[in-house]
């Protein structure tokens, strides 16, 4: 089961995590995995479509995800949604390790036209 985390998103900001990941105290190699999440307008099987993807820089050997979303993308968002994030193995098993909800407020002050 995955961990729950809420992602709250300023609309028109650059987007910045660090996700640390454990297994509960014991050794674990991700050597070869690689990581994806995405924003979706509602659940994939319920038809919601994807509204960001978010860009992951994984450092396996600190067992830590980088998670971006850079302004331009952002820009496009208003309200609420849906996220995970996954892992996937060198085999294709996936395992998502974190989803919840997002929420992104939208921005007052805009670039000049």
């Amino acid at each position: 089961m995955a961990d729950t985390a809420n992602l709250a998103i300023y609309q028109g900001d650059d987007y910045a995590a660090v996700v640390a990941i454990s297994n509960g105290g014991g050794t674990l190699d991700l050597t070869g995995y690689a990581a994806q999440a995405q924003i979706r307008t509602d659940y994939a099987d319920q038809g919601g479509t994807v509204a960001a993807e978010i860009q992951i820089t994984p450092d396996w050997p600190a067992l830590t995800l980088a998670l971006d979303i850079p302004h331009d993308v952002t820009s496009t968002l208003a309200g609420n949604y849906v996220w995970d994030l996954q892992i996937v193995a060198p085999d294709g098993a996936i395992t998502t390790i974190l989803a919840g909800e997002v929420s992104v407020t939208q921005e007052v002050t805009r670039e000049p036209a």
